[in-house]
């Protein structure tokens, strides 16, 4: 993580709204949240261990399949979110499409690679790897 991201608690109600609205697909609501907070897009929400996620892992995480990854990915990423962030603190370095993989999420790993994320990106919990051993290991 880079010294200075913004971190936002997870138990927090933007957080908690934050949430919601990407497991809902909800763009019109995330289009309004981005607009009234422009930095929020690459924030870190973080547990109390320290552990992070950004908005796209969030988004991409177990079990997957949200709705409406085709606008909401472009609109993260055009708002400043990085596609190939790591999770923050975690004993791996997997990224969204790793998550994405793991989930069989094909709508996401199609929006994610659109988008421009690294189909090549180390950090698999399976074996370090790219996100295809995520696939692959988890079946």
């Amino acid at each position: 993580m880079t010294t200075g991201m913004r971190k936002l608690p997870n138990d927090a109600p933007l957080a908690a709204e934050l949430k919601a609205v990407l497991t809902a697909g909800e763009t019109e609501r995330l289009r309004g949240l981005l607009a009234s907070d422009p930095g929020l897009a690459s924030c870190v929400v973080e547990d109390r261990k320290g552990c992070g996620r950004t908005l796209l892992h969030l988004f991409a995480d177990w079990p997957g399949h949200n709705p409406n990854a085709a606008a909401i990915v472009p609109m993260l990423a055009a708002a400043g979110a990085d596609l190939d962030a790591p999770a923050v603190a975690m004993w791996h370095r997997e990224t969204p499409l790793h998550w994405a993989a793991s989930n069989d999420d094909v709508a996401l790993i199609d929006a994610l690679l659109d988008a421009g994320a690294d189909i090549e990106r180390d950090g698999s919990s399976i074996d370090g790897g790219a996100p295809l051993s995520c696939a692959v290991g988890y079946g």
